[in-house]
């Protein structure tokens, strides 16, 4: 006998408090694994947050918002990126084709 539990998303969403909260703490997680992969990106760089933070020019702290995922915008992304020497693309999927644009052009 297994021990694998199904997964219930049905019994999740009640746990949770509601469709509204699931979706919250789905979008918080994806945002945290954003910020992770640009601090793994940084540090394969050799570079502090505080290096990162002169660079762009903002506080350590900020950096670090940003790899905790809890600054978001577009426009820090793209100073975070361009600080890292990188260009941040945004792509906009359609049932029958996909569209990039460059953040610089976005913001």
């Amino acid at each position: 006998m297994s021990s694998y539990t199904q997964w219930d998303r049905d019994a999740y969403v009640q746990r949770v408090g509601g469709e509204a909260e699931a979706e919250r703490r789905r979008k918080t997680l994806m945002a945290r694994q954003s910020g992770y992969r640009l601090a793994e990106e940084r540090r394969t760089r050799g570079l502090t947050q505080a290096d990162l933070a002169e660079a762009m020019g903002v506080t350590p702290g900020r950096v670090s918002q940003i790899e905790r995922g809890e600054v978001s915008t577009i426009e820090a992304l793209t100073r975070y990126v361009e600080a890292l020497g990188g260009r941040l693309d945004i792509v906009a999927s359609f049932a029958d084709h996909t569209l990039t644009v460059t953040a610089t052009e976005a913001a």
